[in-house]
């Protein structure tokens, strides 16, 4: 599955989003500083985000390590 590897512009793409959303988000969100709630919480999500391509990818290698065939 090609498509899922557009999945890694998100979190880039939230990044610098972030500047801009604080202008209109409260300043303070679970009593710590909009953009640092945004940060933490889009690190978590990349972490997600790279699960989720790994997986929709599977295992490349499977069919020459099946085969034993050596790199």
């Amino acid at each position: 599955m090609k498509s899922a590897k557009w999945l890694a512009a998100l979190p880039a793409a939230a990044f610098f989003s972030g500047g801009w959303l604080s202008s209109i988000a409260p300043t303070f969100v679970f009593g710590m500083p909009f953009l640092m709630v945004w940060n933490v919480s889009w690190l978590v999500l990349t972490s997600l985000l790279m699960v989720v391509i790994d997986r929709a990818e599977g295992d490349l290698d499977a069919p020459t390590a099946a085969n034993g065939e050596a790199r």
